[in-house]
């Protein structure tokens, strides 16, 4: 079967929160809580839930379907329906072999609720959040914890920013607003050298002068791939003057203020002049030119962006709204973003053994092969199911790197180098 899509899985994940409703029911109502058909209920949902559907994990539905309930656009729910929906998807989550899986797409999701103002409660993100903290441990949720309060530090720099404007009698040509974000707690974000048009310069000169005079020992790299832009659009359509408020990413907006000082571009002009790989570009032309508000004209008017290909402003746009949003950053987690999640994972994994396998033989000084691999694969079932080959492969490591030696006189036996 082709691959489902994460809203098609939805119903899946609500049918197991009801199964697992009608079986703890059965298990209480009917043998009173007894502790042999509570393991037995425990043991059968830990397999069942860990098998993966259409190549999916259960770990990443769950998430996705936490993602369902959260955003704004998601299922309307009452504050008490969904506090009782999240808490179920809480016990299934207990389930879960492979937790750190579920806590690397959550965070995934959570960033683009948070950045794109797409999160339907503060509240709601917290009592989640504390609710997986409660389970797995503050570890687990303090990179999550981290991003919702980047989020209200960052209101507060942008009040002290414009106090700050307000004392220097400053006044930017451009409304700014910055989200400063802590590196560690966030996903990785890949910078570009952008050349920003003069009117977004000022603004970051502005608020990078300002920072740098708050804080001496943290430095700003700038996102722009995250950021969006609200650009005032004068068009002529049968020959009336007609404005309207165009909601773009910053990539968008780099590229519509180009036209202010020429009619007609090249992609390969756009290129060089906004340095942007080319491949983006191609993306974010193409959703100007042949999307749904064809704000751009192109020639030739295909589907496929070439670096020869013409692009001038198409004047006689016209649409009933004056705001318009034309699509930007997608909501979804793409499958690009789905394989780093996973490579992500498997670097965390391998710290993850290793911190585990360096405090045991600091404990024990000195440790045999099977009784490490047991000691450190009960640390870690927590967050998720280690394969012992793996852990092997950590401790040949960290003899290579000289933490541990092997015994001299018995080579399954390990000892800890200070």
């Amino acid at each position: 079967a082709a691959a489902a899509s994460a809203a098609d899985m939805n119903p899946y994940v609500q049918e197991l929160l009801d199964i697992h409703d009608k079986y703890t029911d059965l298990v209480k109502e009917c043998f009173g809580q007894n502790a042999i058909f509570q393991k037995a209920m425990k043991e059968a949902f830990e397999i069942f839930v860990n098998k993966d559907i259409h190549k999916m994990t259960t770990a990443e539905m769950l998430s996705n379907f936490c993602d369902n309930l959260l955003k704004k656009s998601g299922e309307r729910l009452d504050d008490q329906q969904l506090d009782d929906k999240l808490e179920k998807v809480v016990k299934l989550f207990s389930y879960l072999t492979d937790k750190d899986i579920f806590a690397e797409f959550y965070k995934k999701q959570l960033a683009k609720r948070l950045l794109l103002a797409r999160s339907a409660s503060d509240d709601a993100e917290r009592s989640m959040i504390a609710k997986l903290k409660l389970k797995c441990g503050a570890q687990f949720t303090s990179k999550l914890e981290g991003m919702v309060t980047d989020m209200h530090l960052s209101a507060d720099i942008q009040s002290a920013f414009a106090e700050w404007m307000q004392d220097k009698q400053l006044k930017l040509e451009t409304d700014l607003t910055v989200q400063v974000l802590t590196t560690g707690f966030w996903p990785t974000y890949k910078s570009d050298e952008l050349n920003l048009p003069s009117e977004m310069v000022q603004c970051v000169q502005a608020f990078k002068e300002f920072y740098d005079g708050r804080t001496s020992h943290r430095r700003l790299r700038w996102v722009h791939s995250l950021g969006s832009a609200q650009v005032l659009g004068t068009f002529c359509p049968g020959g009336k003057e007609k404005k309207h408020d165009l909601m773009v990413s910053t990539y968008q907006a780099c590229i519509l203020l180009l036209f202010n000082s020429q009619a007609k571009y090249t992609c390969e002009e756009i290129q060089k002049a906004l340095n942007l790989p080319l491949d983006e570009l191609k993306r974010y032309l193409l959703s100007l030119s042949v999307g749904k508000y064809r704000i751009l004209l192109k020639e030739p008017a295909s589907r496929e962006v070439d670096a020869a290909d013409a692009f001038s402003c198409n004047l006689e746009f016209t649409d009933r709204a004056r705001r318009i949003k034309v699509p930007m950053l997608t909501a979804k987690v793409t499958q690009e973003e789905k394989e780093t999640t996973r490579q992500t994972v498997d670097e965390d994994r391998k710290h993850a053994i290793e911190a585990a396998i360096v405090r045991i033989m600091k404990t024990r000084k000195t440790l045999d092969h099977q009784r490490l691999v047991l000691e450190a694969s009960q640390q870690l079932m927590r967050h998720f199911k280690p394969d012992p080959k793996q852990i092997k492969k950590r401790i040949e490591d960290l003899i290579a790197r000289e933490y541990l030696e092997r015994d001299a006189t018995k080579s399954n036996v390990y000892k800890y180098l200070a």
